[in-house]
């Protein structure tokens, strides 16, 4: 008797939080395009996603990466915002605003392509929408470890 009362206890609190904790409601979405030569690196962004959670202590950003986007690796990135209030939102994206921007004024002209971040946020359901019909034959949506 205590056993399924401590049971139904457990399934009583634990359900609601499951239920409730699903994936981001909003992204920023980072696209990384060609011209003849391959994409611009990541690295620049993903070291400043990995200081950004280190320094405001945050839990973990959830990312997505869209591979298959072009002959020349040209992909996109969807960061999870969920985890940041207004301020450091804005921040952050101004941040990654300025970050592409460097990569792109130094880039070699006419041979590497362009980092672009969007002006709005993308929706969960935008994603899901792409998941179910990816933009190429190719393309594919799937989760970026960014920690590696």
């Amino acid at each position: 008797m205590k056993l399924s009362l401590k049971f139904i206890f457990l399934t009583i609190i634990f359900i609601p939080i499951l239920t409730l904790s699903q994936t981001n409601k909003n992204y920023i979405a980072i696209t990384y395009s060609s011209i003849c030569c391959g994409t611009l690196s990541e690295k620049p962004v993903m070291d400043f996603v990995k200081k950004a959670e280190k320094k405001l202590k945050l839990k973990p950003f959830e990312i997505f990466i869209e591979n298959g986007l072009g002959k020349e690796g040209e992909h996109s990135f969807y960061i999870g915002t969920d985890n940041l209030i207004n301020n450091q939102l804005k921040s952050f994206w101004n941040n990654l605003k300025h970050i592409a921007s460097n990569q792109n004024q130094s880039r070699s002209k006419n041979e590497n392509g362009f980092v672009n971040i969007e002006d709005k946020l993308i929706s969960n359901s935008t994603l899901k929408s792409i998941k179910a019909n990816p933009r190429t034959r190719i393309s594919s949506l799937k989760i970026y470890n960014y920690k590696e």
